[in-house]
C-alpha cells in the first residue's frame, strides 16, 4: 500500500549562481556558499566543485561537471529534506520551455518573452512539423539515469506539457496549413493549435515518456502552467495530454501539474483526462483579503470539490507551500492544511503533498527549510489520521 501523505517536489529549484555563471571564475562568496551547502547536504563532490569553480576558464567537460555536481546537490537537498519522490530540480536544463524547444526540430527562436514569474524564455516560431531531434530522447534518458544513480528514492521525472509548448509558441506552420484550406484566420488558428499540441504530444513528449518508462520510471509528471490560458481550449489541453501518455502501462503513475490555473475553466473536459494524479496549487488559490499563506483558507481548496463533483477517483497533490513568499510554514500549519484537504477529498490515502509550484523563485536558504517543514507536517498529518 502506498504511503499516506506521500511528499514530493514539483520540479524546479533555483540554480545557484555558480551553476549559472559557468564562463567566469567564481567569486569567493560563491565558493564559500557552495562548500557550506555541500556540507549541509553531505555532498562528497564539494571539494572537487571548489577546484572547478576556481578556474578562470573551463573546458566544456568541466562546465558539464559543474552542472552534474549542481544536480547532485539538489538530489541530496531533497533527500535531506526527507521527500519521498524527487528529481533533479531541473539543474541540467535551461528553462522549462527552452529545453524542449531546443530539442525539437521545426522551431526557431523569436526572441525573449517575459514568463509568469518575472523570468524570461525564448519563445519559438513553429515553421515546420514538430519532431523530437535525433539523440534528444537519449539526453532525457541520461538525465533520468543520473538521478537514479545518485538516489534510492522514488524518481519522478517531469517534462513540459504539449499544451504549454503550443501556447508558448507561434504556431505559424499549422495555422498556415489551415488557411491554405480556406479556413478563416480564427478557425485556422484554433485548428492549428490543436494540430500543434497533438504533434508535440505524439512526436516530442510521448517518445521521451516511453523511454523513461523503459528506463524504470514508475511515475512521470507533465507540467501544464498554461492549461487554462484560453478557457475555450480545454479540449485541446485534455486531448494532447492523453496523447502524450498514450501507450504507457497502467502501473506507471501519470501525473499532471496544474499550477496557477483557473481550474473551473478546465471542467468538464478534465474528467476525460487519463491522468492518475493532479498536483495543484492551493496555498495561493484565493483572492483579495483571503490571499495569504499564514492560515488554512477553505476557499483555497474549493478546486477539490470539482474533482469530487466529476467523480474523478484520482490522487491530489495538494500545494501546501507558498513559493512566492519567504515565510517558512510551520509543520503544524502544513498538517492542518493536509487534514483539510483529506476531509474535502474524503479519502486521506489519495492525498499527496507538494509545494504550489517549483521553488525556483526562492533561495535555497528559504526553499530547503520550507521542504523540511513540509515533510514534518505530512508526518504530523499521518499520525493524526492513523
Amino acid at each position: 500500500m502506498e504511503k499516506m501523505f506521500l511528499t514530493q517536489e514539483i520540479g524546479s529549484i533555483q540554480r545557484p549562481i555558480w551553476r549559472q555563471k559557468l564562463n567566469v571564475a567564481a567569486k569567493k562568496e560563491w565558493i564559500d556558499s557552495a562548500l557550506k551547502w555541500g556540507e549541509t547536504f553531505e555532498v562528497e563532490e564539494r571539494k572537487e566543485l571548489k577546484g572547478l569553480l576556481e578556474k578562470t576558464e573551463k573546458t566544456p567537460e568541466e562546465k558539464q561537471r559543474v552542472i552534474d555536481i549542481a544536480t547532485i546537490y539538489v538530489i541530496k537537498m531533497f533527500e535531506k529534506a526527507g521527500l519521498d519522490r524527487i528529481y533533479n530540480g531541473e539543474q541540467p536544463r535551461t528553462e522549462m520551455y527552452d529545453v524542449f524547444a531546443k530539442n525539437t526540430s521545426g522551431i526557431t527562436s523569436a526572441g525573449f518573452v517575459n514568463s509568469f514569474d518575472a523570468n524570461y524564455f525564448r519563445k519559438g516560431i513553429i515553421e515546420n512539423k514538430v519532431l523530437i531531434k535525433k539523440n534528444a530522447v537519449d539526453w532525457f534518458e541520461r538525465e533520468l539515469e543520473f538521478v537514479q544513480k545518485y538516489s534510492d528514492k522514488i524518481v519522478k521525472p517531469c517534462l513540459t506539457g504539449p499544451y504549454t509548448m503550443t501556447d508558448w509558441s507561434y504556431v505559424e506552420f499549422y495555422r498556415k496549413l489551415h488557411e491554405k484550406k480556406g479556413e478563416n484566420s480564427l478557425k485556422a488558428l484554433k485548428k492549428g493549435r490543436m494540430d500543434a499540441a497533438l504533434d508535440f504530444a505524439k512526436n516530442v513528449l510521448n517518445p521521451v515518456v516511453k523511454k523513461w518508462v523503459k528506463a524504470g520510471a514508475t511515475i512521470v509528471q507533465i507540467d501544464e502552467p498554461a492549461a487554462s490560458t484560453n478557457e475555450q481550449e480545454s479540449d485541446i489541453f485534455v486531448e494532447s495530454v492523453n496523447e502524450a501518455f498514450k501507450g504507457i502501462p497502467n502501473k506507471v503513475e501519470k501525473a499532471v501539474h496544474l499550477c496557477y490555473s483557473n481550474y473551473p475553466a478546465l471542467f468538464p473536459e478534465l474528467a476525460e483526462c487519463k491522468a492518475d494524479s493532479y498536483l495543484i496549487e492551493c496555498t495561493n488559490h484565493a483572492a483579495g483579503k483571503e490571499f495569504g499563506a499564514k492560515s488554512v483558507n477553505p476557499k483555497a481548496y474549493d478546486i477539490i470539490n470539482l474533482f469530487n463533483e466529476h467523480s474523478m477517483n484520482v490522487n491530489i497533490g495538494a500545494g501546501v507551500i507558498d513559493i512566492h513568499s519567504d515565510l517558512i510554514e510551520s509543520p503544524e500549519l502544513i498538517r492542518d492544511r493536509l487534514l483539510h484537504v483529506a476531509k474535502a477529498l474524503g479519502d486521506s490515502s489519495r492525498v499527496h503533498v507538494n509545494p504550489d509550484c517549483g521553488l525556483r523563485t526562492r533561495t535555497w536558504s528559504i526553499a530547503f527549510p520550507k521542504l523540511v517543514n513540509m515533510v514534518k507536517g505530512a508526518e504530523l498529518a499521518r499520525k493524526t489520521v492513523e
